[in-house]
């Protein structure tokens, strides 16, 4: 077998290695990738931090310093459920739920609100359990966070 050039070897050698960095990289920030495929995280457990949907239905969070005030949700698969939203500060926000973070499916996208200390209701339909993500339209890259979509009494 011919011996490569040494700029060629050392290519051969550093572009796997980038190649794993890059990968690693982009998996390993704050907006979700997890597609609809898996009813929780990988480890089984479900975050403390994340919007519980209540008895009524109802899934309570709220936006204060562009930040929404859980970095999750979680809701019951095949039962519509409410996100009562709450707009802490005069900037306008919304809420938008879509089947992972690519965005090509969008299940419901909530009118923005302006604030300060206003709330709103959307209405989201039933959804298969899985991982979904969620994200106020008008700052996605700040405001976005994973909705657990899971068998009830998970």
């Amino acid at each position: 077998m011919p011996t490569l050039p040494a700029p060629r070897r050392l290519l051969a050698t550093l572009l796997p290695t980038v190649l794993l960095l890059v990968l690693a990289a982009c998996g390993g920030g704050a907006t979700p990738t997890s597609s609809a495929t898996g009813s929780q995280p990988a480890n089984g457990e479900l975050p403390d931090d994340c919007a519980r949907v209540d008895a009524d239905g109802v899934i309570t969070i709220s936006a204060q310093n562009l930040e929404f005030s859980a970095p999750c949700m979680v809701a019951n698969a095949g039962e519509p459920f409410t996100i009562h939203f709450e707009n802490l500060e005069g900037v306008p926000h919304d809420v938008a739920v879509y089947t992972d973070s690519s965005k090509d499916n969008e299940v419901m996208r909530g009118d923005p609100i302006t604030g300060p200390n206003q709330s709103k209701d959307y209405e989201v339909p039933a959804m298969e359990a899985g991982q979904a993500y969620f994200d106020c339209t008008i700052h996605p890259a700040d405001m976005n966070g994973t909705l657990y979509v899971v068998e009830a009494g998970s």
